[in-house]
């Protein structure tokens, strides 16, 4: 917007110091062509005068004349053309050409001071000025005088130059003093706003923008985005709040519920023995969705800050604690990643998904090896869960990111189709992505986060 507002006023400064100085420049060539044309019809009426006797009394032109002509012409370039009444060339200190007749013919019905143009640098040829010999009404002759300008035009063009220095000068001066604190003064509170909007992105959710300075119109936009922050921030808190009092309030009557399911053990025979065990089954789902709604709802408070950790730490930790689980379904968890690893997100919603993932893997391939690796590439740092269980159809690869989705060979295993799903909604809520592939042998999950934005550098990989 900054490029947009200098687009704007910059041209109007432009045309604006244009106006001022094209008639000033105007002035300077028409003065300066002026004086040039006054100097040369002097010149011109001088040597009518003394040739007026001359031709009057029909007299040979006397050598001082000729003389005293070709001096002028050796001193200042112009060429003298003397001529009869009859337009016969008497003398001439250089060539003539069409415009020295055409002057001489004006000269000669007494048009002797014929406009001259004005002498821009940009064009060429000479001056011609012509001056009658004798009155009116008894012409005996014409003097016509082709003068050089290449000295005028070359005082023009240098006062033109001149003129563009300081205008650039001027414009210099007026922008950096002037337009670019205006632009600053206009643009500051959008600057702050747009600031405002990426700390709150970020999770900072008490960032507000300023309310003074700048144009009203930009303070009452400025009013108005907070109040719209603040009634963002209050739904946000009241839904985690709802999912944290609801799956609390949720355990005690559900293990009230499971307590006196369990009682009535041994007060029913046949089918409803069947009926109480499915009961408890069911029971133990609920629970262990309320369990899981209350994990998402700590993860989620978290998932928004992102702050820079070292990815290699934290999933060297997370497997340490899975490891135990996993070698008593008769896996093999194996890490591979570099001594540090900095990214930039949220680590609580990071530890969340790897609990999600080597869970995962525990349930839907046991007794297959699960391969953990870190990686750190150039446009963000990688972590890369894979099991060599079935894994997924192809079709189902879109599908499991749904929320309660569960694939049906896996509807006899223990689980509520939250968890992977979750997972990728906090991790692009924390301004990472999580994929899902499904090869020739097993599942493997990629979650990519941004490279730390500080100054710490990642070694290279090695085996942990």
């Amino acid at each position: 917007m900054r490029r947009r507002l200098l687009l704007v006023l910059l041209p109007l400064l432009t045309v604006l110091l244009g106006a001022l100085e094209v008639p000033l420049a105007q002035t300077y060539a028409a003065s300066l062509t002026q004086n040039l044309f006054n100097n040369q019809i002097e010149d011109a009426q001088r040597f009518a005068a003394k040739a007026d006797r001359v031709l009057r009394d029909d007299l040979p032109i006397p050598g001082a004349l000729k003389t005293e002509l070709q001096r002028h012409t050796d001193t200042y370039g112009a060429k003298v053309t003397l001529v009869d009444v009859d337009e016969e060339v008497l003398l001439s200190t250089g060539a003539w050409n069409y415009e020295t007749k055409a002057a001489w013919t004006r000269a000669l019905v007494g048009d002797s001071r014929a406009p001259s143009p004005t002498a821009w640098p940009w064009r060429s040829g000479p001056m011609v000025v012509a001056a009658t010999i004798g009155p009116v009404n008894d012409v005996t002759g014409a003097v016509v005088i082709e003068a050089p300008t290449s000295s005028v035009r070359a005082e023009i063009g240098w006062r033109i130059a001149v003129l563009a220095v300081a205008g650039l000068g001027v414009l210099g001066l007026t922008t950096a003093l002037c337009v670019l604190p205006l632009a600053g003064w206009l643009l500051r509170p959008v600057y702050d706003l747009s600031s405002t909007a990426a700390r709150l992105t970020g999770g900072e959710l008490g960032a507000r923008a300023s309310e003074t300075g700048g144009p009203h119109e930009l303070r009452m936009l400025a009013g108005a985005f907070n109040r719209m922050a603040e009634s963002l921030v209050a739904a946000l808190q009241r839904q985690r709040a709802f999912v944290a009092d609801a799956s609390h309030e949720l355990r005690n009557p559900l293990g009230t519920l499971r307590l006196r399911i369990e009682g009535l053990a041994g007060k029913v025979t046949g089918r409803g023995e069947h009926e109480l065990r499915l009961a408890l089954v069911e029971a133990d789902r609920l629970a262990a969705i309320v369990d899981r709604l209350l994990e998402l709802a700590r993860a989620e408070a978290t998932a928004a800050e992102r702050v820079d950790f070292d990815l290699a730490a934290l999933t060297a930790a997370c497997v340490s604690s899975w490891k135990p689980a996993l070698q008593a379904v008769g896996s093999v968890l194996r890490l591979q990643a570099p001594d540090q690893a900095w990214s930039h997100g949220p680590p609580e919603a990071v530890a969340y998904a790897l609990d999600v993932l080597l869970d995962n893997a525990r349930k839907f391939a046991p007794g297959s090896p699960v391969d953990v690796r870190v990686q750190v590439l150039d446009a963000y740092v990688e972590l890369l869960v894979r099991d060599h269980g079935s894994g997924l159809e192809a079709t189902e690869i879109s599908l499991v990111s749904q929320r309660f989705w569960r694939s049906p060979r896996h509807r006899a295993i223990q689980g509520t189709g939250l968890g992977l799903a979750t997972s990728r909604a906090l991790i692009e809520a924390g301004g990472g992505s999580l994929e899902v592939v499904s090869g020739d042998c097993g599942l493997t999950v990629a979650l990519r986060l941004a490279p730390a934005t500080g100054a710490r550098l990642a070694r290279p990989d090695s085996a942990a």
